[in-house]
């Protein structure tokens, strides 16, 4: 056969990959979280590789926009994106929230005993982000990158405690964020949103500086560590993560303190009810996705439904020394797989004193 002819039945080839591997998978769904009640949201997966290789990861874009029983709107996108050969990967998010927001002030007393409602906690919050990591392959295992976070938060409607404290008083009521930084990441995961083998340890500094074009001066440190392990099977998979954050250097504004709960940690905790200067968390999750009795149109037998357990705990403080109370965490969640290794979750978290109902893409680790 010519080189024409081959040449041509790999293009065709190619070609077919790439249609294949675009793809939009749309939702809509309820959910009910602490932060904004009964919310239903819309939205959609898009799926596709930058590249024509078969053993390119698929690059995802998660997108929802949602209103909410006590009038939250938010708008999210979250992108993980391969290029070059997944020599350099792009991973960040955009969201915008107009909401019915709580603020219980700085520290762990004060998310444990301050009473919730609208003359102690309650207050509207508009808030956007855009945060972005850009990261380049040294070697097999090794990223080194970038970082920039810009963030704006403006507080109204606040409740006479609130006006009164000191953290608000402060850091002010319309809050400019940007910050810059970078990244270290040490990697060997099969796949980075929905892993069954690997470890992921990452560490980031960034600082925020008026000299970015910000109104705030103080510096974030961040660890995360991740492991996962296949449990006699492919698709049953046990993963832990440990994750901290600490705000150093200058006067960190009480929108942008360390915060326990909400979709990406300690879920069922109301996310700022826990803030402080630190934090740190641990989740071990189980994750079983099921088997057919008959083959699937696929000639296998997996099934596209599964189902996590886990189990968590996690502290706020103002100082290293001062992590004592710790917070109790545990869930279960149904997974549904809308493509391979893209799920849409349905969890339900329990918390100290709440709980909350989560529908969206993506694990959490």
């Amino acid at each position: 056969m010519s080189n024409k002819i081959l040449n041509n039945l790999d293009s065709l080839r190619f070609a077919e990959i790439e249609r294949k591997s675009f793809k939009i998978m749309p939702y809509i769904a309820p959910s009910y979280t602490p932060e904004t009640e009964w919310l239903l949201s819309g939205g959609g997966l898009i799926t596709f590789k930058t590249h024509k290789d078969k053993l390119l990861n698929l690059s995802s874009i998660p997108f929802s926009v949602g209103y909410s029983s006590n009038g939250s709107f938010a708008i999210k996108a979250v992108n993980v994106i391969y290029w070059k050969n997944d020599n350099i990967r792009s991973i960040g998010e955009f969201q915008l929230r107009d909401m019915p927001d709580n603020y219980w002030g700085v520290g762990y007393h004060n998310g444990d005993t301050v009473p919730q409602g609208p003359s102690t906690t309650g207050y509207k919050r508009m808030y956007w982000r855009f945060y972005q990591r850009m990261m380049f392959r040294t070697n097999e295992t090794m990223f080194v990158g970038f970082v920039i976070d810009v963030n704006r938060t403006q507080a109204m409607d606040m409740n006479p405690r609130m006006q009164q404290d000191i953290h608000v008083i402060e850091g002010g009521t319309d809050i400019f964020n940007t910050g810059i930084g970078i990244e270290v990441d040490y990697d060997t995961r099969d796949f980075m949103q929905n892993a069954y083998e690997g470890v992921f340890i990452s560490g980031i500094f960034t600082a925020y500086d008026e000299f970015f074009g910000g109104d705030t001066d103080y510096n974030i440190l961040e660890f995360d560590y991740r492991h996962y392990k296949t449990i006699r099977r492919k698709r049953r998979t046990l993963a832990w993560q440990v994750k901290t954050r600490f705000t150093f250097s200058g006067s960190t504004p009480w929108t942008d303190k360390s915060m326990l709960g909400g979709l990406e940690n300690m879920r069922g905790y109301t996310m700022g009810r826990f803030r402080d200067d630190n934090m740190v968390f641990s989740t071990i999750e189980y994750r079983h996705m099921f088997k057919r009795k008959k083959l699937n149109k696929k000639n296998n037998y997996n099934s596209r439904f599964g189902y996590v357990t886990w189990i968590g705990a996690g502290s706020v403080a103002s100082t290293l020394e001062s992590f004592r109370n710790w917070l109790p965490n545990a869930g279960v969640g149904i997974r549904a797989e809308l493509q391979p290794r893209m799920n849409i979750r349905l969890d339900y978290g329990f918390a100290k004193g709440e709980s909350g109902v989560y529908v969206t893409f993506a694990e959490v680790f």
